[in-house]
């Protein structure tokens, strides 16, 4: 038996589909221009079609005819160019960022979301029976994510402590101050007078966490934010430890601790 490629042979792209044909022949006719045939069909298919094609046809065809290939091999004759895989497929660059280029994109992401105020957009203000307004997630956050910043008037330690008796003096009056240090230097977030921002009134908790405060820089100002300390879901509600553990304020508010 001898197998030829069909006379209408269908060639898509790089890949060959051949249809082939047998017939018995006598043995004395099966000749050396056989194999000739053969490898001139090969080589013009390789041509046309790619180094895929190539090898397909060299498969079907070739093979068939193993003893007068290796003569032709050793004697230096109709010997198949062999081509580099990038003639035909230019090599792919790779599209992976770099850790710096991720922590760039995420900066300005963040500086975005606090300077156009977009982050309050995916939080909820509802109201507790016992701890009054508090704020949830409508959506997850993945630890360490801005949730949103604790906005208010960035004032100085001494401005801060005139205020702070201030408002001591008028028991209606909540706490919505944080203390805090920077660059070596004490300053305070007034977040007193009632706005529409939602940082101001997301709820204290020692015991259970899920925010934690932030100093970050932009355009020469520094502001207090807010992150995920973990993954937070949907619907949670929001909390941070305050951190204020002086006796006298620990003393009139317990839940500073136990909560």
């Amino acid at each position: 038996k001898v197998t030829v490629p069909a006379e209408k042979d269908i060639m898509l792209g790089n890949v060959v589909a051949a249809k082939t044909r047998t017939r018995r022949r006598k043995p004395q006719r099966a000749s050396t221009s056989t194999a000739t045939h053969n490898t001139s069909t090969v080589s013009a298919a390789g041509a046309a079609g790619g180094p895929a094609a190539a090898a397909v046809m060299g498969k079907k065809v070739l093979n068939n005819n193993t003893s007068s290939n290796k003569a032709r091999a050793k004697g230096g004759k109709d010997k198949v160019e062999s081509h580099k895989i990038t003639e035909y497929f230019q090599p792919r660059r790779s599209e992976r960022k770099t850790g710096k280029q991720i922590e760039e994109e995420t900066t300005i992401k963040m500086e975005e979301a606090i300077s156009s105020g977009s982050c309050e957009d995916d939080l909820i203000v509802y109201t507790d029976e016992f701890k009054g307004r508090g704020v949830r997630a409508t959506r997850t956050y993945v630890k360490n994510e801005l949730v949103v910043e604790y906005k208010g008037d960035m004032i100085d330690y001494e401005t801060a402590k005139i205020r702070e008796e201030e408002y001591g003096r008028d028991h209606s009056i909540g706490s919505y101050m944080y203390f805090f240090k920077y660059k070596n230097k004490h300053w305070c977030v007034d977040a007193t007078r009632e706005s529409p921002y939602k940082g101001r009134l997301v709820n204290h908790s020692a015991l259970r966490p899920n925010l934690k405060t932030k100093v970050v820089e932009m355009g020469g100002t520094h502001h207090l934010i807010l992150i995920a300390k973990r993954t937070i879901e949907v619907n949670e509600e929001l909390l941070y430890d305050y951190g204020d553990r002086t006796p006298a304020t620990v003393a009139q508010n317990p839940w500073l601790i136990n909560s």
